[in-house]
């Protein structure tokens, strides 16, 4: 049997990732029908700036572009990307779109593996509060292991994003450390 293909697992991760504000919408909008009600019209219009967020979060973690990227910018797209996650922001200076995107991408696959779970973005890595064991598939991915599964994906794109920034991943007891 082969490897799973990157490029599959990603979008099964995006897919996946994406479905429930898809969804809020979608529902909000069949409640509304023809009729002007606040409530749902709100619960669309949050669902729309989440997926919004979302993917402007995603673009930056796996499609970077050349511009550097102002550090309060960087903070603002990745706070309203992972939505509900607490973030403390202990980095300082603007970065290159290769850095922006190994920033992006590891608070975006750390705020997934443990939703809510308070982070801190630093110079070197991105961790929790806490210790927490990153899944297995996932740090092999992380240290340029062939992905297994939507997660691992993710973290095999995160090292790719490293690889461009020439930065060395470490998968530590507390998150994703780089030098």
């Amino acid at each position: 049997m082969s490897a799973p293909d990157t490029t599959a697992l990603m979008v099964r991760w995006l897919t996946h990732d994406l479905a429930s504000p898809v969804a809020t919408a979608l529902t909000a909008s069949e409640l509304l029908g023809d009729t002007a009600d606040a409530e749902i019209n709100g619960l669309v219009q949050d669902a729309a700036r989440r997926l919004a967020a979302r993917l402007r979060l995603v673009r930056t973690a796996f499609a970077p572009g050349e511009a550097a990227i102002g550090n309060r910018a960087l903070e603002t797209l990745i706070r309203a990307g992972i939505g509900d996650t607490p973030l403390v922001w202990a980095r300082d200076g603007d970065c290159s779109g290769a850095e922006a995107s190994l920033i992006a991408g590891a608070a975006l696959l750390l705020a997934d593996l443990r939703r809510a779970a308070p982070l801190t973005v630093a110079d070197d890595g991105v961790r929790w509060g806490d210790a927490w064991a990153i899944p297995a598939g996932v740090a092999e991915a992380l240290a340029g292991g062939a992905p297994g599964d939507p997660r691992s994906a993710v973290a095999a794109m995160v090292a790719a994003a490293a690889a461009r920034q020439g930065a060395s991943l470490t998968a530590t007891a507390d998150g994703i450390g780089w030098r």
